[in-house]
């Protein structure tokens, strides 16, 4: 049975026909949490994480950009958001996938090869050629 990204998914690398890429997000904000999702995930059991996301949430200011815990992540968006207006501006830029990955693990941290990975499929771009 299929399911969608990033909320469903179980475990790293699903078959490519079970795991649809997740939707666009709408706002930077949604993006952003999809972004903290993906590191936060990133060695801890998805499951756990995704029981716990209401606390996460909540601890995070629901993931308002300026959220402490992740200031450098953060300041990097807004980077981003200044140079480009939104996020999703940004990402339509970047062409190939392989350098959409590579700049997404160069511009924030804690962002390795699978969570870029993870993240362009969460928010709607088929890394995965599914």
């Amino acid at each position: 049975m299929s399911h969608r990204a990033p909320w469903e998914c179980t475990f790293a690398k699903e078959q490519r026909s079970r795991c649809l890429p997740g939707k666009k997000p709408r706002t930077d904000h949604k993006y952003f949490e999809v972004l903290s999702l993906c590191i936060l995930q990133a060695g801890l059991s998805w499951a756990s994480v995704r029981r716990s996301w209401p606390r996460y949430r909540s601890a995070f200011l629901d993931f308002e950009i300026e959220v402490a815990a992740l200031v450098a992540n953060a300041q990097e968006f807004e980077r981003i958001r200044a140079e480009h207006g939104t996020f999703a501006r940004y990402l339509r830029t970047v062409k190939s996938d392989k350098d959409a990955c590579t700049i997404l693990q160069e511009r924030f941290r804690h962002v390795g090869p699978y969570t870029a990975e993870f993240y362009l499929h969460s928010v709607g771009r088929s890394v995965y050629g599914s």
